[in-house]
């Protein structure tokens, strides 16, 4: 079981009763816009017996779009001053923040919008001919990260003057944001006069800056959050770590993503300099049932692919009584009051892993919508079965029921 303590943000700190050890949380500075960030769940993995789950990012607790959009927002807005002039690279990390960066870029774009913006994200699921680089992440369940060789773009031209922009969903000691930004230094020497981070909760007190410095050589490195604080762990003795899921044999067609290919269903992985050109309109009005006024929609995202799926959400939600948002995830998380349901079915990809749907009761919602990279066939039986209605969206843009094989 895991015990939650308020938190407040004025320096005071609260611990947290998780079954692998305990938790102590001090916030220092919070946004109060958007209300509580974070809850706090069990992680099943060996190397962080904790999670910090996002109230506000559609990873494991469906989000009203509108309250994603304002964080959002309100992050680019932090960024926007520190920007600088020149042409800016964005980059969001696999799989949670894959959304949130593009969701950031969005809104630097719209901010300043005489500025050159690219966004890029790392994958795990690398695109055939256009691998650039790569790199490791220490505590995530799936350390491997891949970066895509971009189109031409302003910001790939060599010369001073550029900001490269990291984005995640939190910070702890800047080990990734330094493992990334060393890599794009190394590939792109000369071109970033400035390095911005950014993270909806930044627990590094001041390392992660000090981690890309050193990592990189850069001097003008800045970071923003919507809330920064500290944390402290204590393992339970005698309480053994836990062990990530076994591999399960796969059920869907194996699947690689195509440069190219009807890109307003598919993730961002070679870049976006704008928007994605998913034609929001023509799905709900056309290829989609009609919406009643009444109705209450689920918007899944699978995976990585989340920008357009959050993009349909928003564009949907005029038409309805409430709309939410959400995405599949590799993320295992425990049971307990914040991860109250809990959906395990093999990946979309034929990979042969587990994956996840947390906080999602189909009772709760009169339609649903999933949208996925892969054909149909990656929205496995045992998704189909649990969800039990809605329909799916694949990597073509074909809609097709969720009943059907």
């Amino acid at each position: 079981m895991v015990i939650q303590t308020p938190i407040r943000a004025d320096g005071a700190s609260a611990r947290h009763d998780l079954p692998a050890g305990g938790l102590e949380v001090t916030i220092t500075a919070e946004t109060k816009t958007l209300g509580p960030l974070f809850k706090i769940a069990a992680r099943q993995n060996p190397k962080r017996g904790f999670l910090f789950v996002s109230t506000v990012l559609g990873r494991h607790i469906p989000v009203d779009p509108r309250l994603h959009r304002q964080a959002l927002a309100e992050l680019a807005g932090k960024l926007s001053p520190l920007m600088g002039h020149g042409p800016a690279l964005v980059m969001g990390y696999a799989e949670t923040a894959v959304g949130l960066g593009a969701g950031v870029a969005d809104e630097l774009r719209k901010a300043l919008p005489s500025q050159d913006i690219l966004y890029l994200p790392t994958t795990r699921h690398p695109v055939g001919g256009r691998q650039w680089f790569g790199f490791s992440e220490g505590h995530s369940h799936a350390t491997e990260h891949e970066v895509m060789r971009p189109d031409a773009h302003p910001v790939l031209i060599p010369g001073e003057g550029k900001t490269l922009v990291l984005v995640d969903d939190e910070a702890t000691t800047g080990a990734t944001l330094g493992g990334l930004s060393s890599q794009i230094f190394e590939q792109m020497p000369g071109h970033f006069s400035r390095i911005l981070l950014a993270t909806l909760t930044d627990w590094s007190d001041g390392k992660n800056v000090k981690t890309v410095k050193a990592m990189t050589g850069c001097d003008d490195v800045q970071a923003v959050s919507l809330m920064s604080g500290t944390w402290t762990w204590a393992p339970k003795d005698g309480v053994p770590a836990a062990k990530l899921p076994d591999g399960i044999p796969p059920v869907a067609p194996a699947w690689e993503p195509v440069y190219g290919r009807h890109r307003a269903f598919n993730t961002p992985r070679c870049g976006l300099d704008g928007d994605p050109g998913l034609d929001c309109e023509k799905l709900i009005t056309q290829l989609l049932p009609e919406f009643a006024p009444e109705d209450r929609v689920l918007v899944i995202g699978s995976g990585e692919h989340v920008w357009s799926p959050f993009l349909f959400s928003e564009a949907v939600q005029p038409h309805v009584a409430e709309t939410g948002f959400i995405a599949t995830t590799r993320s295992p998380i425990v049971m307990s009051d914040v991860i109250r349901k809990k959906m395990i079915f093999p990946d979309h990809f034929g990979l042969g892993i587990e994956m996840y749907l947390h906080n999602v009761d189909p009772a709760d919602w009169d339609r649903i919508v999933l949208f996925t990279e892969t054909d149909a066939a990656g929205v496995t039986p045992e998704l189909r079965h649990a969800l039990g209605k809605g329909h799916i969206i694949d990597g073509r843009g074909i809609v097709t029921e969720m009943k059907e094989a």
